[in-house]
């Protein structure tokens, strides 16, 4: 016969193991949830280099008066044009790998002449009904010049609707 007192020993290790299990459940959640949020912080800083380099090669070529090279940048991948590096660029490629290798990379894409980033954790990541993405998403970059409206620039715009929101 087990004594009263053991047997309350075992109800509170089980209790205990049951706690420390919701709370190690509950923490690597919003561990996860964090980590999303730090690599879609990791995207955007990378669109705001690329935007930046672009910029002043738009600018270095208006200052050189070479206007028709303005409509190249356009069809050159960003990493490319605006001279930036990165160990996460792929280089310019016609699909999105299938093995899983450009998660967390970007690349771009040729025929469609569009960067593409791929998340590699995409809980928080939405489409809109319909839009066929394979999990990606898709800028292009569009040289504005200079017109009564608007001066000379470049925007680096997202295609598509998607939305990702790892933090509320």
């Amino acid at each position: 016969m087990i004594p009263a007192n053991r047997q309350r020993n075992y109800l509170q290790s089980a209790l205990y193991v049951v706690i420390a299990g919701v709370l190690a459940t509950v923490l690597l959640e919003r561990l996860l949830t964090y980590a999303e949020a730090v690599e879609k912080a990791l995207m955007e800083a990378t669109l705001s280099r690329l935007h930046t380099g672009l910029y002043a090669r738009v600018a270095l070529l208006a200052l050189r008066g070479e206007y028709e090279a303005l409509e190249g940048l356009q069809a050159q991948s960003p990493f490319v044009a605006a001279e930036v590096s990165s160990a996460d660029y792929l280089g310019e490629l016609a699909e999105i790998p299938a093995d899983g290798a450009a998660d967390g990379k970007w690349f771009f894409d040729r025929q469609r002449r569009e960067l593409v980033y791929v998340p590699n954790l995409k809980r928080y990541l939405l489409f809109p009904p319909g839009e066929a993405s394979a999990g990606a998403l898709r800028f292009r970059v569009e040289v504005r010049k200079p017109s009564q409206a608007r001066d000379l620039g470049v925007v680096i715009t997202p295609v598509g609707g998607a939305r990702w929101d790892p933090l509320p």
